[in-house]
Order: C-alpha cells, then sequence, then structure tokens
C-alpha cells in the first residue's frame, strides 16, 4: 500500500501544471517571458528542494504533482511545435539535469524519460506503467487496456506518482470513444446494472465537484418528477475538491436524510409509491473512487473521471429509460450520448448549463453559433420506432413566459441555504429558486419526449408544486431513507 511521501500541494507547482498539464493547443510553455508566470528553473528549484527536504511538508511538491508535472512535460515532445518546450524550459532542464537524475524516485525519471526501466513493485503498478509506455508518447489506448488501468489506479497497490501521470496524460492525450468508455466502466461495470420495478428511469448525471455560484436544482426537480409519475436516480459525492461545491448529497444531508445507502436500498427508494426517486453516493457504488478524491487536487486538471462519471448507469426500468447530462467541456457530449444510446436509452439529453451541470440558467445570452456553444444549449436523442433522431437547440427562457435581465444567483451559498430556498419552493413560494425548477423539470420532460407539449409540461410542474405533491415526495424520501 502506498501514501504520498509528500502533504503538499505545493501552491507554485500548481501555478506551472495549469499551465502544461493540459492539450496540444491549450498549453502554455512555461518562461516565455520572464514576466509571464512561474519560470522553470525556479519550479525544478522548488521540487529538488522537496526532495531534500529543504521545504516543510505543507509546502513541498506531492509525489502526486511530480509525477503529473514530469508526465505532462514528457508528453509534450509529442505535441505541435507552438506547446512544445521553450527555450527557457531546455535550460533549465540541462541545468538541473544532474541533480534531477541523483534525487527524483526511480518512478519520476522513468516519467522524464520513459527509455529508462523502471521495475514495478507489484503486478498492479505493472498495468500501470505498460500503459504509461503508451501514454507518454502520446498514444492513446484501448478500452480494455484503459479500463484495466483505471482498475489499478483505484487501488492502494500503485504510486501516486503514477496514478497523476495516467490521469493527466490520458486527458492530455484527448480521450477516445474506447477510452471513455473504459474510464466509465471501471467505476461500476454495466454487467451489475439491475433491472428494477418501475416503467420509466431517468439518471440524472451532474458534475461531482457542485455548485458555488447557482442554486442546485436537480434533487428538487428529482421530487417534482416523482410527483408526476417519472421516477429518477441522481448520483453524486458530499463534497469534491478543489471545487468544494454544493451537490445533491450535501442537500440531502442537511435535509436530515440518510446518504449511505446500498443500491439494494437506493431501489426500494426509487420504487416506493411515496418516494419515486434515489440517490447514490460513490462511497458506496465505487469506495476506490471516493478515496483517490483528493488526487484532482494534486492533478490540478480535472481528470477524465470527471466527465465520463456523469453517464454511470445503475438500474434499468421495464420500459423506458432516460438519461440527462450536464457537461462544461465540448465535445465529451458527444460520446456521452453515444453511451446513453448503447446501454438502451430511449432518449437523452446532453445541457451546456450552468457550472457544467444540465441546468437551465434563466437568461439566454449571447445564441450559439457554429463556433461556439451558449449555456442553454441542448442537443440528444429520441428513439422513434427503432429509429434514432437527433436534436439540438438554445433553450431560451424568454420563449416559456421567464424574461429575466440578469441570471439570478442565490443570496446564500451553503447546502442549508439551498435546502431551505428548494423545501419554500416545493411550498409554493414564487420567485426564481421556483422558476428554475418548474422550467428544468418541465424542459427537460419534454425534450426526453415524456411530454408533447412544453407548455403542458410546465403547467404540470407548477400543480404539483403548488398543490404540495412534490413536497411530500421529498418528505418521504427523508423519512423512509432513515427507516430501510
Amino acid at each position: 500500500m502506498y501514501t504520498p511521501q509528500f502533504q503538499g500541494p505545493n501552491e507554485d507547482v500548481l501555478e506551472a501544471q495549469a499551465r502544461v498539464c493540459t492539450g496540444p493547443h491549450q498549453t502554455r510553455p512555461l518562461g516565455k517571458k520572464e514576466s509571464d508566470g512561474p519560470q522553470p528553473d525556479k519550479i525544478l528549484e522548488i521540487i529538488l528542494d522537496s526532495l531534500d527536504g529543504k521545504l516543510p511538508p505543507n509546502h513541498a511538491v506531492s509525489e502526486a504533482q511530480m509525477g503529473a508535472f514530469f508526465a505532462a512535460m514528457t508528453i509534450r515532445k509529442y505535441f505541435p511545435q507552438s506547446t512544445q518546450w521553450s527555450k527557457a524550459e531546455n535550460d533549465a532542464f540541462k541545468k538541473y539535469d544532474t541533480l534531477l537524475n541523483t534525487l527524483l524516485p526511480d518512478e519520476v525519471k522513468f516519467l522524464m524519460n520513459p527509455a529508462v526501466e523502471y521495475v514495478p513493485q507489484n503486478p498492479t503498478e505493472k498495468i500501470v506503467v505498460t500503459a504509461l509506455q503508451k501514454i507518454l508518447q502520446g498514444q492513446n489506448l484501448g478500452y480494455t487496456e484503459t479500463r484495466q488501468i483505471c482498475e489499478a489506479i483505484l487501488t492502494y497497490d500503485v504510486k501516486p506518482t503514477l496514478k497523476a501521470a495516467a490521469l493527466i496524460g490520458q486527458r492530455m492525450n484527448r480521450e477516445t470513444y474506447e477510452e471513455v468508455r473504459g474510464y466509465l466502466d471501471s467505476y461500476y461495470a454495466p454487467k451489475k446494472v439491475q433491472q428494477i420495478g418501475v416503467d420509466n428511469l431517468t439518471h440524472f448525471g451532474q458534475p461531482y465537484d457542485g455548485a458555488t455560484r447557482y442554486f442546485r436544482p436537480t434533487l428538487f426537480i428529482a421530487a417534482v418528477r416523482a410527483a408526476l409519475g417519472q421516477p429518477s436516480l441522481l448520483h453524486s459525492v458530499d463534497l469534491m475538491p478543489p471545487k468544494n461545491g454544493i451537490t445533491e448529497e450535501a442537500i440531502l444531508n442537511s435535509l436530515g436524510a440518510k446518504t449511505d445507502l446500498f443500491l439494494e436500498q437506493v431501489s426500494k427508494l426509487i420504487t416506493h409509491e411515496k418516494v419515486g426517486f434515489g440517490y447514490v453516493s460513490q462511497r458506496e457504488y465505487s469506495p476506490g473512487a471516493y478515496d483517490i478524491r483528493e488526487l484532482r487536487v494534486h492533478i490540478k486538471k480535472r481528470p477524465p473521471w470527471a466527465a465520463t462519471e456523469k453517464a454511470l448507469q445503475f438500474f434499468t426500468a421495464q420500459k423506458n429509460n432516460y438519461m440527462v447530462l450536464g457537461y462544461y467541456h465540448i465535445g465529451y457530449e458527444k460520446p456521452l450520448l453515444k453511451i446513453a444510446l448503447e446501454r438502451g436509452c430511449q432518449a437523452a439529453v446532453a445541457i451546456k448549463g450552468e457550472e457544467g451541470t444540465s441546468n437551465y440558467a434563466l437568461r439566454l445570452g449571447k445564441p450559439s453559433t457554429p463556433d461556439r456553444m451558449a449555456v442553454n444549449y441542448s442537443q440528444g436523442f429520441l428513439c422513434v420506432n427503432g429509429k434514432r433522431e437527433d436534436f439540438a437547440l438554445d433553450i431560451d427562457p424568454k420563449m416559456y413566459g421567464y424574461d429575466y435581465q440578469i441570471n439570478p444567483r442565490p443570496d446564500s451559498i451553503s447546502a442549508e441555504a439551498y435546502a431551505e430556498d428548494g423545501v419554500a419552493a416545493l411550498s409554493g413560494k414564487k420567485g426564481q429558486i421556483y422558476d428554475r425548477i418548474v422550467l428544468n423539470t418541465a424542459i427537460v420532460d419534454y425534450l426526453l419526449g415524456i411530454y408533447s407539449d412544453p407548455y403542458d409540461a410546465i403547467e404540470q410542474t407548477k400543480e404539483v408544486m403548488d398543490n404540495g405533491a412534490a413536497l411530500d415526495h421529498l418528505n418521504a424520501y427523508i423519512s423512509v431513507s432513515n427507516e430501510i
């Protein structure tokens, strides 16, 4: 079992990672200007001082940071000329070559130069090292290789250095569809998905890092949909660094609901006539994934898992399955929708929503163009008579009666405040929170083909909020989750 050698992370090296641990066209070489960001010689000095014990643990460079940084530098040798090494980077590595080769651990020397032999410490680590020999040369992996390396990363048998190098490396090499599938299935294998006793089921895939700017309505949408006879499943964590935003689990905890439920218990909530929706925590469905949350801080950039985990499927319904996916980075929506189709969904929608969620803003800014997707851009598919029918459009709230001059933010950002605001809206209190829940519930169900008329969907959504039916389902969730 491996534990990090250094506490860290070091903020200066994190800043350098933000520049170099990214794609072939986004990378910004270090040291092009003396006044431009962290200089490469300073970064190497900080790493060497950390290795030599000259920095206190809370300022030292962590093993994972070294893995991400040196893997990124190696992969950049295969990037376009504009994002390859700068003269300052070449000069710094030449200047400190002897010290680096003296002080760096063997696994980091391997990351700097894959031609250097590194002997894995166990069979699990060997899987990662073998895959890194391709990743460090800018190559992609197949589905099986990706799944194996990810399953290895979820264990305690691989050094944090190598875990970070593999994660950031695949992100920098731009994941293929087969790699996206491999990441997803390493979290939760498709063969584990079981049918439960509901006719219809919608999986909502939101980013696990939560909200820090806008109200998070997904939990309350699930309660409204339950009152309308449309079961939902949500999945997330209590807190995900480094953003540490408000998640569905945090809101449920503040409401007094139980969130450490096994999947069998979650299925009972979904099929319970008074509840009609469920939530599963990553702690339960993938403890290994939950345990490496802190690694996301040390690699600086979000790993591929941050995108693929949204498309997880835990149950299937007896008739119709749906998926709703939020995304921020353009390009991920296509493979995620393809996964939804291959997993048997009759319809799915991917939304470029607030903070990378599927949540619509109450004001549409500049409409989408062929070169730019606006917030509220929605694309997806419906399966009609066995054929896939695609759609893509901006959702303009004005069309549905919501004419906001600015997209409002909540007065207070905390799980307790979100819980209070959501309950008030489900009690019929009008305002921007109420409008968000109505718009997001009704338009999503319209795009999924559950309603043929969006205005009818809006009216029915309002009805179950105003008459207290949606709040009853939320309260039933809280009560039943503590009893099962």
